[in-house]
């Protein structure tokens, strides 16, 4: 773990775009499959592979806070998956023998999918994206702002939650920080959390109004789906080129 100070000294020797994270997008990589959106498991195995072969391209950045929720929240999630996988396969246990009962039995095998090897294979991959990131130390002045949108209920601490609002604080704090030192390189913050974030539940391109003075004053980018941050800095292409290669690349 390093204070914001040290980040940003980190930053100003070797610039790149940053990328900050709240814990949701990390679970959502163990429920993508059974929530409708097997398609962000390509995308976060190939961001997983960037980090790995050129990590000048991005920073992902975490709080403290997120490494204590994703401890918190990892198996109530891989529960729900496994859960999800059994009843899929008693589901297609009744279409065959709906399929015999007619007394036309079905030609392909039976298959079955509660495998806890594609449980574990997720969330090892969300864990290398954990281990990438670079992870703040729990700030008091941040913790204090927080705790501030607490007792005003001021988004996302509407609802007398604390713990976005200290992440959302942080990254705030830190792309002020940044930019004192005069770093040119874009900010952005990506959550999934829709119901606090989002303008709406269907404008993941958008923050909440209640939010867009804040993120603008310092300076960063909101996101509510990782897909879109990674377009915004260039990393993600068009749908059928998942990921644009390193520069000088094929």
């Amino acid at each position: 773990m390093k204070s914001i100070a040290a980040l940003v000294a980190e930053l100003a020797a070797a610039p790149r775009p940053v990328l900050c994270l709240d814990t949701c997008v990390f679970l959502d990589i163990i429920t993508t499959g059974n929530r409708g959106l097997t398609d962000l498991v390509e995308v976060n195995r190939r961001l997983s592979d960037i980090l790995v072969t050129t990590p000048d391209r991005i920073q992902l950045v975490v709080t403290s806070l997120v490494l204590r929720e994703w401890v918190q929240r990892r198996d109530d999630v891989r529960d729900e998956v496994t859960k999800w996988l059994a009843h899929t396969d008693r589901q297609i246990l009744e279409i065959h023998r709906a399929w015999e009962r007619l007394g036309r039995p079905l030609a392909t095998p039976r298959f079955t999918y509660h495998d806890p090897d594609l449980v574990n294979r997720l969330t090892t991959l969300a864990e290398s994206l954990l281990r990438s990131s670079a992870v703040l130390h729990e700030d008091t002045t941040c913790v204090m702002r927080a705790l501030q949108r607490v007792k005003w209920k001021n988004r996302p601490s509407h609802n007398k939650q604390i713990k976005d609002s200290i992440h959302l604080e942080t990254y705030l704090e830190l792309s002020r920080k940044v930019r004192d030192a005069g770093y040119g390189q874009p900010v952005i913050f990506a959550s999934t959390n829709s119901s606090d974030f989002w303008e709406d539940k269907n404008t993941p391109e958008r923050p909440h109004a209640e939010l867009v003075d804040d993120l603008a004053t310092a300076d960063v980018v909101f996101f509510g789906r990782l897909p879109l941050a990674l377009r915004h800095l260039g990393l993600l292409g068009p749908a059928a080129t998942p990921f644009a290669p390193p520069a000088g690349g094929p």
